[in-house]
């Protein structure tokens, strides 16, 4: 018999441009293909500093095959449409029709005009979703008139894999649609070895892509506040971005400067070999869909210290967050000044930790989740 199979379309996915984009779309896709065989295409319209469009086409990661169009600055509607075109001609090109399954892993902007090529496949859709702009209203006002075009991709009833629960009730808010069968399948979240950090002065670690909605200067002003009245810590400070030089520039310039390292772009093993010394893991953002770093924290027994966001809620508990309860200065103040003292007594059990994350967030679980997706919708003999 014919084994079924499936075509993954990504349009995040890492790249000659950029080895890290979308790598979380390319860890979620290499677990499901454990689970049914599939091969993957990225399809991206990318700007550039080229005036005529120029086609490129690659071979990604896994053996995913990236089809990609340069394009200098466009309007974002233009873009959308070029986006359409792309997809069609790859769609074709790839002779969808062949697979069981279009599976897409987010559905902007490949789904805005899908009403033009969908029936001319007829295949069960899936959309795997993991991005922040449902919960903003992709920060548009109510009445704009873009709104109905972003919520066409989930009005034909496709199955919708979200990785939180709070995700997914944001999509169907936004949508204003909440008649397509859902599911939460979390994301890949890397397992490390578990350290047990014997440091004499407790090491603090974050790493991000620093953009507005990750809100680290409140952040940075109470670990001040807290270096000036005393309080003995290391801050280890990863990653990139739009607010990076101003973080710098904070940390310059006051007591901070004496305790902090920054350590730039860090790739996995980078990640994990600091976790692995680090005693505290802290998180500033504004909103998480589901936040693997602080998931990867958790499963290397790393606790956390930061705001109350629903999606990592729904993974950590009190006995490894401690929750800045204003994202403020003295709110942060407050929180270190808590967990220093806790971790002082001892009080967090990181193989506890770890073990308990790892349950929840094991591959074996989202495995699972994904088989019983595609029994229920592609093939229930599966």
């Amino acid at each position: 018999d014919r084994k079924l199979k499936v075509l993954h379309i990504a349009n995040w996915y890492p790249n000659p441009w950029d080895n890290i984009e979308g790598s979380f779309v390319r860890d979620q896709i290499r677990i499901f293909k454990k689970v049914i065989e599939a091969e993957t295409v990225v399809v991206q319209v990318r700007n550039s500093s080229s005036v005529l469009p120029k086609y490129r086409s690659l071979i990604l990661e896994d053996n995913a095959r990236g089809y990609f169009l340069l394009a200098g600055g466009r309007p974002g509607r233009v873009k959308e449409l070029l986006s359409t075109l792309l997809l069609m001609f790859v769609l074709i090109r790839e002779k969808a029709w062949r697979y069981d399954a279009l599976h897409f892993h987010i559905a902007y902007p490949l789904l805005l005009n899908s009403k033009l090529w969908r029936r001319f496949f007829s295949r069960p859709f899936i959309i795997s979703e993991h991005w922040s702009a449902y919960h903003y209203n992709f920060y548009l006002p109510e009445n704009h008139r873009s709104l109905r075009l972003l919520r066409e991709p989930f009005k034909y009833g496709d199955v919708v894999l979200a990785v939180s629960e709070s995700l997914q009730n944001d999509i169907k808010n936004f949508s204003k649609f909440e008649k397509f069968p859902s599911y939460v399948i979390p994301n890949y979240v890397p397992f490390h070895k578990v350290g047990l950090s014997s440091n004499k002065i407790p090491t603090l670690f974050i790493v991000n892509r620093w953009s507005n909605i990750k809100n680290p200067i409140p952040m940075l002003q109470g670990l001040e506040r807290a270096a000036s009245l005393g309080a003995k810590f290391k801050l280890v400070i990863g990653g990139y971005g739009d607010l990076l030089d101003e973080m710098m520039l904070f940390v310059k310039c006051g007591p901070l400067s004496d305790c902090t390292r920054f350590l730039g772009k860090m790739n996995k093993s980078q990640i994990a070999d600091q976790l692995n010394v680090s005693d505290g893991y802290l998180f500033a953002s504004n909103y998480e869909t589901f936040s693997i770093a602080c998931a990867e924290a958790l499963c290397s027994g790393v606790p956390l210290i930061g705001p109350y966001i629903p999606a990592i809620d729904e993974y950590a508990d009190k006995d490894c967050w401690v929750k800045v309860e204003k994202r403020d200065s003295e709110g942060w103040h407050i929180a270190i000044t808590s967990f220093l003292s806790m971790h002082s007594e001892k009080r967090f059990d990181r193989l506890a930790i770890a073990n308990r994350a790892t349950r929840i967030l094991s591959e074996e679980v989202i495995r699972e989740k994904y088989r019983e997706v595609v029994s229920k919708y592609i093939n229930p003999s599966f």
